[in-house]
């Protein structure tokens, strides 16, 4: 077997181990949030789809952010050099055994970027970045640049989250406080950046994404953190192991009720359609009201300082 086979057969025993300690359909839910396994019903897939809840089904930027967060975590008392390495290794092979979606290998290949330029202290700029990765995904595939919707959406939201998310932030401020203005301020710049393409490839828009994404991404590391555990211990104590089982279904579940809760509620998913002249107009308008709210110079030189990684650039 080549390594990458090796690789994808360890996945498979991994995948196992999930089902026999997380019930269902938590146990989907959670391989596709660590994992990449998308095995979801056509019912659940088109209850999260119709709640805006998409992006947390299967592996996403959002989840490589975490993922590295955790290792960088992990490792802070490696010198930077080693650490950096190791972190590209580590999540290099990971990406290898999941199999690279345009929205995991357009978060790794940033990802990488900042983590190089903590490597050599330069600063880092999150456009900068954006442009790099979806630059090197074209020359890899063509193609992708007509034809790949993942890609498009994945590409969408990132910007929205580099270009927006800190004047939304600001005005986000004056009405809500605490932790959620960032989960808040982050959301909302994404389904804004990605809603004229979802009208105009899919003719669907779903008003209550902003809802249920606040209600449920909290729980996102904390399902992922759990199976991770539910994994690990399986390998010392099958019997604990169903405790942290226990736990994780019992998150993944709220996050399933939550999708589902959204999906009864009426109009949640409108069927409006755009051409593409439509479509433009829209970013256009979009765009002239975030600078006419916004009103402020955003400082484009955020430096990646060596004990942090900034989140925000592959959140999606």
């Amino acid at each position: 077997k080549t390594f990458v086979e090796k690789l994808m057969t360890y996945k498979q025993s991994l995948l196992q181990i999930i089902n026999l300690y997380v019930d269902s359909p938590a146990s989907v839910l959670a391989s596709g949030m660590l994992l990449g396994d998308s095995q979801m019903s056509k019912e659940l897939t088109q209850t999260f789809r119709v709640a805006g809840l998409s992006h947390i089904v299967v592996l996403s930027g959002f989840n490589i952010a975490i993922l590295i967060a955790v290792l960088l975590l992990l490792l802070k008392v490696v010198p930077v050099v080693i650490r950096v390495v190791l972190v590209i290794v580590f999540v290099s092979m990971f990406v290898m055994m999941v199999g690279g979606e345009a929205s995991v290998l357009r978060a790794t290949l940033m990802a990488f970027v900042s983590l190089l330029a903590l490597l050599v202290g330069r600063a880092y700029v999150a456009y900068q970045a954006l442009l790099i990765s979806l630059l090197l995904i074209i020359l890899y595939s063509p193609l992708s640049l007509l034809y790949d919707v993942s890609l498009h959406l994945s590409f969408l939201a990132t910007a929205g989250i580099v270009y927006t998310n800190d004047g939304i932030k600001i005005w986000i401020a004056k009405y809500v406080k605490g932790s959620y203005q960032e989960i808040m301020s982050t959301t909302l710049s994404a389904y804004l950046a990605t809603l004229p393409y979802v009208m105009y490839t899919f003719g669907a828009a779903s008003i209550y994404a902003i809802i249920a994404n606040l209600l449920v991404l909290v729980f996102v590391p904390l399902v992922m953190l759990l199976t991770v555990i539910t994994v690990l211990v399986s390998f010392m104590s099958p019997s604990v192991t169903y405790i942290f089982g226990y736990l994780t279904t019992l998150f993944s579940d709220y996050i399933i009720w939550v999708a589902r809760l959204i999906e009864m509620l009426p109009y949640a998913s409108l069927s409006v359609t755009i051409s593409y002249k439509i479509m433009i107009l829209m970013y256009v308008i979009l765009g002239g009201i975030y600078f006419f709210f916004t009103r402020y110079k955003k400082d484009e030189t955020l430096v990646t300082k060596n004990d942090e990684i900034i989140s925000d650039v592959i959140s999606y």
